[in-house]
C-alpha cells in the first residue's frame, strides 16, 4: 500500500479527531493573531483592564445566568407542546452543561447536541422529537436576531465604518422569515421528493420523516410559538444588555443601538463551522467591527477577551455541573426511594 492510500485509510479512520484538532489550532491561532495585532500598547491594555467598574462587569456577567433561565423556559413550552413534560430547573441545569459542550464542539449549536441527547433521553422520548424542538427553538432565536437588526436599522445604525449594511441586513432579515415559513409549513417543501433523489438523505429517511411530521405539529401552537418568539426577543435582549455593560466597564462609550446590531452579526460569525464553539471567530470579528466604530485598538481587545472568558467561566460551570449531577440525582433517587420503603413499612 502506498503511502497516498495509508494517508487516506488514516484520515477515514480518525476524521472526527483530525477535525477537530484542526479547528482547536484554528481557534487558538485566531486568538493569538488577536492579541498580537491588537494589543499592541500592553500598558493601556493593562490600564483599562484595571480601571474597569467591577460592578459592571459582575452584572454583565450575571445576565448570562439570566439567559441560561430564559433558555430554558423557551425549551419548556416547546417541549410541553410535544407532551414532554421536563421542568425548567432539569432543563437549566441541561442548558448551562450545554454551553460546556459549546465550547469544544465545532461551531456555538454544539451544546444543541447534547441537549438533544439529554432531554430525549430524560422524557424517554425519540431523538428525532427532541431534535425538532430543538429547531423550532433556534428558529425564534435567527428570527429575532434578524428582528433587531433592522430595528437597529431604524434606529440610525447604518454603517460599520465607511461600509453599509443595510443591504446585508435585509436580506439576512428575509432569509430568517423565508426558512421560518419554510420550517412551519414544511410540506411546502416536498421534502420526500428532495429524499427520494440523495442517496444519503435515503439511509436516514424515517429520522427526517419523523423531524418532518414533529415540524408540522407546530402549525396547531401559534400561541406556544408567538409565546417562544417573545422569550427569544428577551434573551437576545440580555445578550446586548450584557455586551453593553461589559463594554460601559472598560469606558467603551457606544450606544446600547451599536450593540443591538452587533450582537447578532458576531453570533451569526461564530456559528460558521471552522473553529471550537466559534472561538476566535467571535472575538476577531468583534474587534473588527468596535474599530470600524472608532474604539481604541486595545480597548477592543481587551472588552472581547472578557466576553471570551466569560463563556469560558460559564462554560466550565457547565462543565462542574456535568460532572457533579449524576451524583446529586443518585442521593435525590435514594432518599425517593428510602421514603418509600418508610411509607410501605408504616
Amino acid at each position: 500500500m502506498d503511502i497516498k492510500k495509508r494517508l487516506v485509510l488514516f484520515y477515514r479512520k480518525n476524521r472526527k479527531a483530525i477535525l477537530l484538532i484542526i479547528r482547536l489550532a484554528i481557534s487558538i491561532s485566531l486568538i493569538i493573531i488577536l492579541i498580537k495585532t491588537q494589543l499592541k500598547d500592553l500598558d493601556l491594555a493593562v490600564e483599562t483592564l484595571k480601571s474597569a467598574s467591577r460592578s459592571l462587569l459582575l452584572l454583565a456577567f450575571l445576565t448570562h445566568f439570566v439567559g441560561v433561565w430564559i433558555t430554558a423556559e423557551r425549551w419548556r413550552i416547546l417541549l410541553r407542546a410535544q407532551d414532554i413534560g421536563l421542568g425548567a430547573g432539569t432543563l437549566s441545569i441541561t442548558v448551562l452543561i450545554g454551553f460546556f459542550f459549546s465550547n469544544f464542539l465545532p461551531t456555538t449549536i454544539g451544546g444543541d447536541i447534547y441537549r438533544i441527547y439529554d432531554s430525549s433521553k430524560r422524557a424517554g422520548t425519540t431523538v428525532e422529537k427532541a431534535a425538532s424542538v430543538i429547531v423550532v427553538e433556534r428558529l425564534s432565536g435567527v428570527v429575532s436576531a434578524a428582528t433587531y437588526a433592522i430595528i437597529a436599522l431604524f434606529l440610525g445604525f447604518t454603517a460599520i465604518g465607511e461600509q453599509s449594511v443595510i443591504i446585508p441586513i435585509v436580506i439576512f432579515f428575509a432569509i430568517s422569515i423565508i426558512v421560518g415559513f419554510f420550517i412551519i409549513n414544511p410540506s411546502v417543501l416536498r421534502l420526500n421528493r428532495l429524499v427520494d433523489r440523495v442517496r444519503f438523505l435515503q439511509k436516514i429517511r424515517e429520522r427526517l420523516k419523523n423531524i418532518y411530521d414533529t415540524l408540522k405539529t407546530f402549525k396547531k401552537f401559534k400561541l406556544v410559538l408567538l409565546l417562544a418568539l417573545f422569550y427569544s426577543f428577551v434573551l437576545q435582549f440580555m445578550v446586548i444588555l450584557s455586551y453593553y455593560l461589559a463594554a460601559r466597564s472598560l469606558g467603551i462609550e457606544l450606544g446600547l443601538v451599536v450593540y443591538i446590531f452587533i450582537v447578532p452579526v458576531v453570533a451569526v460569525i461564530a456559528m460558521l463551522p471552522i473553529s471550537i464553539g466559534g472561538i476566535g471567530l467571535r472575538e476577531n470579528s468583534l474587534v473588527f467591527i468596535l474599530v470600524a466604530m472608532g474604539v481604541v485598538n486595545e480597548k477592543a481587545a481587551v472588552f472581547s477577551l472578557i466576553i471570551f472568558a466569560m463563556l469560558i467561566i460559564l462554560g466550565a460551570l457547565g462543565g462542574i455541573a456535568y460532572i457533579i449531577r449524576p451524583f446529586f440525582e443518585k442521593n435525590t433517587n435514594q432518599n425517593i426511594n428510602n421514603k418509600e420503603g418508610e411509607e410501605k413499612t408504616d
